[in-house]
């Protein structure tokens, strides 16, 4: 199959990688000096299977020019791969994978509009719950399918990622509802690139499914300066981590969103998944970086929601106050 992949962070390399090693044939688009790095030495994933301390990497030294595959449970170098700052001039792509972050997806839908309304479907992969309805707005009617993606990744440098544990999930759904041919097709491409994947006939439960997860622990990594391997260690973590869910869950509650009846506890096990791993949220390291921020669509969403619903969310309210200043800027 032909899939196109806008965004090749940790999300979007791993994603691809994937699919290269399977046959298929990946377009990336790229920009600055991240589609500079992947035109001139190609994509590297680093990947890790086990746990904190494990040491460095399977292939972690092996030098980027090397073509090489080690299979699904390894890493992986390509040096030729096809990437473009713009599609425009390219063949469409019969699914779109669109992994940039949620402040860049209107610049990317609208740079490239013409060409993705000439592709099959086209699936945000953002985080938060916005991602779809943004897209939907901008590309023809029946375009666009939501998307979450469950994965531990990182950029290390340009065109370099570092992906820990097995998991790379992808669940899709329609706004309408509807499982098409495209969706199952697109499943068949994931399933053979060993991706796993989820359709669902809800996407506002899916989407929330992921949402509380990654609204709740990066708040709690922000507000603690602490990445996911100090929850063992430091008490007042995962007691934070329960007033987070507390106040996310409430705000669902009162917006009547369809969750299942054990999503505490559906939530709790994907989250020791990520725990296990060590490592932050992206949140966290943005902040540390002086790169932009989600907050806008993370505990910035569950504030707004609080405040539309009549639910309180202290804990929410005040991390979104405290990280308001830094949110766009570039340094802090």
């Amino acid at each position: 199959m032909r899939i196109a992949i806008i965004g090749v962070g940790g999300v979007g390399g791993c994603l691809g990688a994937a699919l290269l090693r399977a046959g298929h044939d990946v377009l990336f688009v790229a920009r600055g000096k991240n589609a500079r790095a992947l035109q001139r030495r190609g994509l590297a994933v680093r990947h890790v299977l086990e746990g904190p301390g494990a040491g460095p990497a399977r292939g972690a030294s092996e030098p980027a020019g090397a073509e090489r595959s080690s299979g699904a449970g390894g890493s992986f170098v390509q040096r030729r791969i096809n990437v473009v700052a713009n599609p425009g001039g390219e063949a469409p792509a019969e699914a779109v994978l669109l992994c940039m972050k949620c402040y860049d997806l209107i610049e990317a839908v609208q740079t490239h509009a013409a060409w993705l309304a000439a592709c099959g479907s086209v699936i945000t992969l953002q985080n938060g719950l916005d991602a779809p309805r943004t897209a939907v707005e901008r590309l023809p009617e029946g375009k666009v399918a939501g998307g979450t993606v469950q994965v531990v990744a990182k950029l290390l440098d340009p065109g370099i990622i570092l992906r820990e544990g097995d998991t790379l999930h992808i669940n899709l759904a329609r706004p309408d509802g509807e499982i098409t041919e495209r969706l199952q097709r697109l499943r068949t491409a994931l399933a053979a690139a060993e991706i796993t994947s989820d359709l669902h006939r809800n996407m506002q439960t899916m989407l929330w499914m992921k949402f509380l997860m990654v609204a709740c622990s990066s708040s709690i990594n922000v507000a603690m300066r602490s990445g996911f391997d100090a929850m063992a260690s430091n008490p007042a973590m995962p007691w934070l981590l329960d007033i987070a869910m507390q106040e996310a869950l409430a705000v669902a509650h009162a917006l009547a969103v369809p969750l299942p009846a054990d999503i505490e506890a559906r939530t709790r096990a994907a989250l020791r998944k990520v725990f296990a791993h060590g490592g932050k949220a992206s949140l966290l390291t943005d902040l540390e970086c002086g790169r932009p921020l989600e907050l806008e669509w993370l505990s910035g969403a569950l504030h707004r929601m609080g405040e539309q619903a009549g639910v309180p969310t202290p804990l929410h309210t005040a991390i979104y106050r405290k990280l308001l200043p830094f949110a766009a800027s570039e340094r802090h």
